[in-house]
């Protein structure tokens, strides 16, 4: 009995260490530390997780330079796949190359390269449909005004260095066209980290107080515009409609008196999604859907059921 015990130990001791000595390596790139990337974050480790993935994982700030460094890394530390949001069309390209000269596959998520470089390069794409993720939000917009029997003056937080966001842009005015009301856009900067969207709206309605409605494109610049809207004394003059939900974000949508509107997405499907590409490409599986969209849902101050469930649904706090 003695010895069986140690013959079952040692085959125990032996499987963890096979185990651990053969984990599959993912490396994950974040575009930012805002919420999103926390969902997105916690979506590719539970869908990693039951293959015991073991993720690398670093935060590229937005920054080309800091991004091609952290791959280089992931190519000396030997992963099999990597799954990121490339701060660049452009130029994220060159690392991405490194990537696949090391016959690394590489998942977008988010963001990609443009399409002639992601036909190359790229093995699948987990995004939002990003001009969706837009025009809702901007008929929305304009069947408020309608209804309240108001021209808009509209200030937008543009996160436009991606292109993701110049898209969401197009679609958040072709929805206020769609609409049928009247609108002009009297200011559109780039602002979507949450302490420059603070500063950047704050001066936007200070030169622009004719501004009824703000709009931004990311989580950061809607946050940024309703701290505005308060440093501004525009409560009451100036509502804000946004992109993204976070705890904070949707305690604001609940309040009303601000932010009335948000179009979320689903980060943890998407980063679930791009972790489950990375482990076909691994696997040698074929992937027979290159692009791969999730939802969207629009969260409004009318709403009180839909937030609140919101809430508890995330009571971490990641969207």
């Amino acid at each position: 009995m003695y010895k069986n015990t140690i013959a079952i130990l040692a085959s125990i001791i032996f499987s963890l260490i096979s185990f651990s000595a053969f984990a599959v390596k993912v490396g994950a790139i974040y575009l930012d530390s805002q919420g999103f990337y926390g969902g997105i974050q916690k979506g590719i480790m539970a869908a990693g997780a039951d293959e015991g993935v073991e993720l690398i994982g670093n935060n590229s700030q937005g920054d080309v330079t800091k991004e091609s460094e952290f791959i280089d890394q992931l190519i000396a530390a030997g992963v099999e796949a990597v799954v990121m949001s490339p701060v660049s069309v452009e130029a994220s390209v060159a690392a991405v190359e490194r990537l696949n000269e090391a016959g690394i596959p590489v998942i977008c998520y988010n963001t990609c390269l443009s399409d002639a470089d992601s036909e190359r390069l790229i093995k699948a794409l987990v995004t939002t449909s990003q001009f969706d993720l837009g025009l809702p939000i901007g008929l929305l917009a304009g069947e408020w005004a309608i209804k309240a029997e108001i021209d808009l003056k509209i200030g937008i937080h543009n996160c436009n260095v991606y292109e993701a966001c110049q898209l969401r842009q197009d679609g958040f005015i072709a929805g206020l066209e769609q609409s049928g009301a009247n609108f002009e856009v009297v200011n559109n900067q780039e602002a979507f980290a949450h302490d420059k969207a603070t500063q950047i709206g704050t001066d936007i309605l200070i030169a622009n107080p004719e501004i009824n409605l703000m709009w931004a494109s990311n989580e950061g610049g809607t946050v940024g515009a309703v701290n505005a809207v308060v440093a501004a004394d525009h409560v009451g003059k100036t509502y804000v409609m946004g992109t993204d939900t976070t705890s904070e974000l949707i305690n604001m949508v609940q309040q009303g008196d601000i932010l009335l509107a948000v179009n979320s997405q689903f980060p943890q499907d998407m980063g679930a999604g791009a972790m489950r590409y990375a482990l076909k490409a691994i696997k040698g599986e074929p992937i027979d859907q290159y692009l791969q969209l999730t939802p969207t849902k629009i969260f409004t101050t009318l709403d009180k059921f839909a937030t609140a469930q919101w809430l508890i649904d995330h009571a971490d706090g990641l969207p």
